[in-house]
């Protein structure tokens, strides 16, 4: 009878075990913004132009509860007055879950937590004299984010840009040659984890 019953609790345990670390690892990610240009900004370098078009979507993985890919496509348009400038980027990054290594989950009841990323991207910039810019990109950034209920997240997410090979100045004239940019971005948004478990993976700490 002992046999039994130690036999059944053993059962018990391990199922729920396996049912604790069962969790959703992908995200469907999207929000709004603006951009700030810091560099390449005009011929004169003055009057900054700014992007109050800005946008981005995309999907993550997490591979583990701390690592994983974010693979993203993101639109800005840079205005000073008439002239303008528009950028469009994909992207594909590795970000970690620095609120789980410092336990920043764990100390505020799976409210609260933080993601970091970095990655590289391809796209095009044009403006009324140039069509067709093409441009790599490098980017690193941080997303604070909050927990909305089990499936969704509320982030602000800081990301850097620097451009390569960029031919157009943000505010749309050519430069006549081929330079660095750069760019900071701020976004707001929303996180949702897909998927039928109870738990996903940035909050299965």
């Amino acid at each position: 009878m002992k046999k039994m019953f130690f036999a059944l609790l053993l059962i018990t345990t391990v199922s729920q075990a396996q049912y604790r670390f069962r969790y959703d690892k992908l995200f469907m990610e999207a929000g709004v913004g603006l951009a700030v240009p810091l560099t390449q900004l005009s011929p004169s370098g003055e009057n900054r132009p700014l992007s109050l078009v800005h946008g981005q979507g995309g999907f993550r993985y997490m591979f583990s509860e701390n690592v994983g890919v974010m693979g993203a496509l993101s639109f800005d348009q840079f205005n000073k007055g008439i002239q303008k400038s528009d950028q469009l980027v994909g992207s594909l990054e590795l970000c970690y879950n620095l609120g789980n290594a410092i336990d920043l989950s764990r100390a505020t009841g799976g409210q609260f937590g933080l993601l970091v990323h970095a990655g590289a991207g391809a796209g095009v910039m044009s403006s009324q004299y140039f069509n067709r810019d093409k441009i790599g990109v490098l980017m690193v950034g941080a997303r604070p984010y909050i927990f909305i209920n089990e499936k969704v997240s509320f982030f602000a997410d800081l990301t850097y840009k620097s451009t390569l090979s960029q031919k157009i100045y943000y505010d749309g004239n050519l430069i006549g040659k081929e330079v660095t940019g750069s760019n900071i971005g701020l976004t707001f948004g929303f996180m949702v984890a897909l998927g039928q478990n109870r738990f996903h993976a940035d909050s299965a700490y």
